[in-house]
């Protein structure tokens, strides 16, 4: 992955959302513009990268629509991820983000199918709603069930990514799927752990929840736990983390490096998060 490379996609981005709508293109511009890791994009241009040089712009519009896709999909699950920004649920209300959720996902499609990958996106849509589907039809789930909604809300659209970078590139997709499910779902499950707090007290089933409660029973009359308690699924948690990287890495040994890098600063962020619980 290159600056050059994501400047190209933040460009095709802009290209897309001067189509939208006028009276939606300021809560879209405002959402596009507050995700700034491009990670699913990036993943795009990594693979791509491997293969040629420089990056084409069809393998900008591949790498810009998986990241309007993932933002289509934060929009309707009004996303915590976009820290400092308010949703456009909260901002414009429930109709507005609806319909902007639906124009960022028409333009993923359109820039995929330009890409010649529409299919494979249509996968990861279908992928991502079952997981949707398995989570509101499970409010305490076991923990592997709790791992495979996170590898179907987070990890397909990975994989997805990754087979984008070959496909635009006319190179071999040998391990790209199960490597960027697996980056994936790590991802998912370390923006899990900063987020248990929050997911505790809204009653979200993600997987540190889970092992917490397990590991805590009591904690379930509690709505409000103390941070040290609730900290007990955090380190069965992370070595699922450890487990799905040290996978993704042995899918394709070359995109190694960009994977461990991500979690070892994700790592930092939660040591310094949590420091004095995990260190006690």
């Amino acid at each position: 992955m290159t600056d050059d490379g994501l400047a190209v996609t933040e460009a095709i981005l802009t290209e897309a959302l001067d189509s939208v709508p006028e009276s939606l293109r300021e809560p879209c511009r405002r959402i596009v513009a507050a995700e700034h890791q491009r990670l699913r994009a990036g993943l795009v241009l990594a693979v791509a990268g491997r293969a040629w040089p420089g990056t084409s712009r069809r393998t900008a519009r591949a790498a810009a629509a998986v990241e309007l896709l993932h933002l289509g999909t934060a929009v309707h699950d009004d996303a915590r991820l976009l820290q400092g920004v308010p949703s456009i649920d909260a901002k414009e209300g429930a109709a507005v983000a609806l319909l902007a959720g639906n124009v960022l996902t028409g333009l993923a499609f359109r820039l995929a199918a330009a890409a010649g990958a529409g299919d494979l996106l249509g996968e990861a849509v279908v992928g991502l709603n079952a997981g949707r589907a398995l989570a509101a039809d499970h409010q305490l789930p076991s923990a592997d069930l709790a791992l495979g909604i996170a590898e179907l809300r987070t990890g397909t659209l990975f994989g997805a990514a990754a087979r984008l970078g070959a496909i635009v590139t006319g190179t071999p997709e040998d391990g790209l799927a199960e490597c960027g499910l697996a980056f994936g779902t790590a991802v998912q499950l370390l923006d899990d752990v900063l987020d248990l707090p929050d997911d505790f007290a809204a009653g979200r089933a993600t997987l540190p929840v889970v092992h917490t409660l397990a590991a805590r029973p009591d904690l379930r009359r509690l709505q409000d736990p103390e941070l040290d308690p609730l900290c007990a699924g955090v380190p069965a948690t992370l070595r699922t983390v450890g487990e799905l990287v040290d996978r993704a890495a042995a899918a394709r040994p070359e995109l190694g490096d960009l994977i461990r890098q991500y979690r070892d600063a994700q790592l930092a962020l939660i040591a310094s998060r949590y420091r004095a619980v995990l260190s006690s």
